[in-house]
């Protein structure tokens, strides 16, 4: 019965985080880092590109959770809620010392990494 009891807390205060995940992308503030880490990434990094996929992962494994079918999310996006962004993006933890620089970034960055250990815990309960 405690199983079920998490499970219905966990499920709740995800389903009042929903709201946090749907705020305005932090572009100034990921320009701003690209800007002021210039020479630690490489032409090919794309910050904004790489959270957004992160956080979209993120988002869409929420949906799947609060419309009741966490069994149909994919391994694949299970894969990733297991892993934090800085160990699937390596080339991005220079920014990990410094990331309380960029407030926006940065609290959107905790909000999506409270969901993602959320979505952990509920779907440990099944």
């Amino acid at each position: 019965m405690v199983l079920n009891i998490d499970k219905i807390c966990i499920y709740e205060e995800l389903k009042a985080l929903k709201e946090s995940l749907y705020n305005t992308f932090p572009y100034s503030d990921t320009d701003k880092i690209q800007d002021d880490f210039n020479k630690e990434l490489s032409e090919d990094d794309c910050l904004t590109g790489d959270l957004n996929a992160y956080w979209m992962n993120i988002a869409g494994s929420l949906s799947y959770v609060l419309k009741g079918n966490s069994e149909r999310i994919p391994q694949g996006q299970v894969d990733w809620l297991n892993t934090p962004f800085f160990t699937i993006f390596p080339q991005y933890r220079f920014l990990e010392e410094s990331i309380t620089n960029y407030p926006t970034f940065y609290r959107e960055y905790i909000n999506y990494e409270k969901v993602r250990n959320l979505l952990l815990s509920y779907l440990s309960c099944n």
